[in-house]
């Protein structure tokens, strides 16, 4: 396995975090990102990912969440200010994933920048309910009210809790009776969540 100072992964942290946005700071981390997937490296690649991104998620809130988080959010996703609004992040930055304009995704020269018309919000709540971000028992209708809350106005109210895009039968479905493509993509939606769901030392 390669080692991590193969690349300057601390220059590549910092150059982020001097970025004045966040969507200033992507690509950096696009960067550390496709390094550390290509070479295997993802579980020592957490604590990179999440300096940049609480960097922002602080500082831009002031250490106050960004979103008042309903009860199915559970322990520190919903109670840690840091948490709350790193969880925020990555949900925006899914929704911005699957909306990305097609003459945008057409042109992308980056991954994190080709729109994911394979991704629905079932498999966001699969991977919530599997990780431990929200409780087991939420419901379809909760589930759609806490994402339209975090999007605030970038979606129409009730648009996803009353959407028919998707599956939500896979929501709960074993591992071993889900397709492969439905594997897949709850396998790379996973992967956002990595800088949130590993504990800091």
């Amino acid at each position: 396995m390669p080692n991590l100072r193969e690349i300057p992964v601390g220059f590549v942290v910092g150059q982020a975090q001097r970025q004045p946005d966040y969507d200033e700071a992507r690509p950096y981390r696009s960067l550390l990102m496709a390094w550390f997937q290509e070479n295997h490296c993802e579980p020592e690649g957490y604590e990179a990912l999440r300096a940049i991104d609480d960097h922002f998620a602080t500082n831009t809130a002031n250490e106050q969440p960004a979103v008042v988080l309903p009860g199915c959010v559970l322990g520190r996703f919903r109670t840690n200010a840091a948490h709350a609004n790193q969880l925020v992040v990555i949900i925006r930055e899914i929704h911005r994933r699957m909306n990305i304009p097609l003459e945008v995704s057409r042109k992308a020269t980056s991954k994190e920048d080709i729109r994911q018309t394979s991704w629905t919000w079932p498999h966001v709540m699969r991977v919530m309910k599997r990780t431990g971000i929200i409780d087991n028992k939420t419901s379809k209708a909760v589930f759609g009210a806490l994402i339209e809350r975090i999007l605030g106005n970038k979606v129409k109210p009730n648009s996803i809790r009353r959407t028919r895009i998707g599956n939500y039968n896979i929501v709960d479905l074993y591992d071993y009776d889900i397709s492969d493509t439905d594997a897949e993509i709850c396998h790379e939606i996973w992967e956002l969540f990595i800088p949130l769901l590993k504990p800091k030392n």
